[in-house]
C-alpha cells in the first residue's frame, strides 16, 4: 500500500459542508489493493480513527468501472474553492475489519416478484420515505398498462404525497389511481441524417424493466434497472456506416439514510444486433446521447405553483398553495428543456422534457412547506447535490493537478518575458538607419525599464499565488488537526 493512503476531499462552496461523497470504486482498488470485504475508511483529523460509514454498491454487474465507493463524513469540513483545486479534509485509506452498523435507521429495499418469478416492483424504504416503484407497466392487472417505471406511491412521514389532499382525509383505498410520479415516459435519440423525422422516439410507459442488481449499506439503497430492449439505427462514427445496434434505458436509484429525496442517474446502452447476451466485454457497449422526458401524475391542487429561474434551467420545483402544502422538486445536470402543465389538458398531469445528453444526474424532493418555500429548497439541493456535490479523489492525483496549474503559470509567464525582450531588441537601432542617438537611446532606456517593471510585477504575481494556495492548503490543514490537540 502506498505510504500516503490518503483521499482528498473537497467543498466547492463558501460555507462548512458535512454529508455523502461518492467516488469510483475501480481506482481505489487498482491503487490500494484493498477488497471491499476489508475497506476501512476514517477522518484524518479523528486521533481515534472511528470508521467511517462507507459501502460500495455494483452499479452495473457488466462495466465494473461504474462501481461506486460512497462514505458519509463524521463532521462538516471547511470550505475550499469552486474549481475543486483546495482540498478541504483527508480521508485515511485503511485495510481492516469494517466495524458493523447499527440496522436501525439504515436504508433498505424489498423486491416484489410475481407469481411466474418476474420482478414487478421495489419497496424502497428509510426513515423519512416509503416508496413504491413499478417495473411492469400493468401492476393491477387490469388492463391500465402504462405504469412501467413508475413510483405509484411515496409517502413523506407516512403520509402520500402525490394525493396529498385524500391523504389529508384518511383516505387510502379512494385515492386516485393514476397517481405516480418518476416515470421516464418516453426517450429521443438522433436521427440518420437522411430520415425525415428529426429524432428516433421511443416509448417507456408500456415496457417493462429488468432488475439489474440492487443494493443496501448504511448510507443508501440502490437499485439498478434497464428498460426492454428496443433497435436503434445510427452512423458508425469512424467509418460513417450506418450501424445497427440493440439498446436499453438504464436507471440507477439511490435512497439515502434520512433523505426526503432520491438521485437517479440515466444512461443509454447500446449493442450491435447479436451481442445483447451479456458474454461481452463493457467496451464493446456504446453510450448513446439521448433526451429523457418526464411525466407525472400528481395533485399539488388545481392552481399549483410551479417555480423555475429562467437563469438556471436545471431545477424546477411545484407546490400547492393548500395544507398540507405538498411539493416536488426536479433538479439535473443537462439542463430542463422544458415544463409542461398541464399536460393532456388535465390540472394533475406535468411533463418535462431534459436536452440531450449522454447521461443525466437527476434529483426527486419531496417536502411540505407551510413558509411555500418550495423554490428556494429545490434550487439548495439542485446546488449541493447535483452542482456542486462534495468530491473526493486520491490524494496524490489532487497535488498533481495543483503542480500542473503552477507549471502552466511558469510556462505563461516565461513566454510573456520572451515576448518582450524579443519587442526590445527588435526596437534597438541599426547602423544602416539615420537616426538621433539621443533620442533612440533614452526611448531604448526606457523600454529596459518598462521591461523590468513588468517583469517585477510579473513574478510579485506568480510569488502572491503561489503563497496563497499554500497558505489556503496549510489553513484547511491545520483546521482539521486543531481538532487532535483538543
Amino acid at each position: 500500500m502506498p505510504s500516503s493512503n490518503l483521499l482528498a476531499v473537497f467543498n466547492p462552496s463558501n460555507y462548512w459542508r458535512g454529508g455523502h461523497v461518492i467516488i469510483p470504486w475501480q481506482p481505489i482498488y487498482q491503487q490500494f489493493q484493498i477488497p471491499p470485504e476489508e475497506l476501512v475508511l476514517s477522518d484524518l483529523s479523528d486521533p481515534a480513527s472511528t470508521p467511517l460509514l462507507a459501502q460500495i454498491d455494483r452499479v452495473d454487474p457488466e462495466d465494473p468501472s461504474r462501481d461506486t465507493l460512497v462514505f458519509s463524513l463524521a463532521e462538516a469540513i471547511p470550505s475550499g474553492s469552486e474549481d475543486y483545486s483546495i482540498t478541504s479534509a483527508f480521508v485515511k485509506v485503511d485495510r481492516g475489519k469494517p466495524i458493523p452498523h447499527d440496522e436501525l435507521g439504515k436504508p433498505s429495499l424489498e423486491v416484489v416478484y410475481g407469481a411466474d418469478g418476474q420482478e414487478r416492483g421495489v419497496r424502497l424504504v428509510n426513515s423519512r420515505l416509503i416508496i413504491w416503484f413499478n417495473l411492469v407497466p400493468a401492476p393491477e392487472n387490469d388492463g391500465r398498462n402504462w405504469f412501467a417505471g413508475s413510483a405509484t406511491s411515496v409517502q413523506l412521514d407516512h403520509q402520500e404525497i402525490l394525493d396529498q389532499f385524500q391523504a389529508a382525509m384518511g383516505e387510502w383505498l379512494n385515492q386516485d389511481p393514476e397517481k405516480r410520479c418518476m416515470q421516464v415516459d418516453q426517450i429521443q435519440l438522433m436521427e440518420l441524417p437522411y430520415s425525415e423525422s428529426p429524432s428516433y422516439q421511443v416509448s417507456l410507459y408500456d415496457r417493462s424493466y429488468r432488475l439489474v442488481s440492487h443494493s443496501s449499506g448504511p448510507i443508501r439503497a440502490s437499485i439498478t434497472i434497464a428498460s426492454e430492449p428496443f433497435d436503434y439505427n445510427d452512423l458508425e462514427p469512424n467509418t460513417g456506416k450506418e450501424r445497427h445496434l440493440t439498446c436499453q434505458l438504464y436507471r440507477v436509484i439511490s435512497l439515502y439514510a434520512d433523505a426526503d429525496y432520491l438521485i437517479e442517474e440515466l444512461f443509454v446502452k447500446g449493442k450491435p444486433k447479436g451481442e445483447q447476451d451479456g458474454n461481452h466485454a463493457a467496451t464493446d457497449a456504446i453510450n448513446l446521447e439521448f433526451a429523457a422526458r418526464y411525466y407525472a401524475y400528481m395533485d399539488m391542487s388545481q392552481q399549483p405553483q410551479i417555480y423555475q429561474n429562467p437563469n438556471v434551467p436545471d431545477w424546477f420545483a411545484v407546490g400547492s398553495s393548500f395544507e398540507p402544502y405538498a411539493g416536488y422538486g426536479f433538479a439535473t445536470d443537462v439542463h430542463v428543456d422544458s415544463v409542461t402543465y398541464p399536460h393532456d389538458v388535465n390540472d394533475r398531469r406535468f411533463s418535462w422534457q431534459l436536452l440531450p445528453g449522454k447521461s443525466a444526474k437527476c434529483l426527486h424532493l419531496f417536502m411540505r412547506c407551510p413558509e411555500k418555500n418550495f423554490d428556494s429548497r429545490a434550487g439548495q439541493y439542485w446546488h449541493e447535490f447535483i452542482y456542486k456535490p462534495l468530491k473526493a479523489e486520491i490524494y496524490q492525483e489532487s497535488q498533481k493537478k495543483l503542480t500542473d496549474i503552477w507549471d502552466e503559470f511558469q510556462k505563461q509567464l516565461s513566454e510573456s518575458q520572451k515576448k518582450l525582450i524579443y519587442t526590445w531588441v527588435n526596437s534597438l537601432p541599426n547602423g544602416k538607419s539615420r537616426v538621433n542617438l539621443s533620442d533612440t537611446f533614452q526611448k531604448t532606456l526606457n523600454f529596459q525599464r518598462e521591461l523590468v517593471n513588468t517583469t517585477f510585477k510579473a513574478q510579485e504575481v506568480a510569488s502572491k499565488l503561489g503563497v496563497e494556495t499554500q497558505k489556503q492548503f496549510w489553513d484547511n490543514y491545520f483546521k482539521l488537526m486543531q481538532k487532535t490537540a483538543r
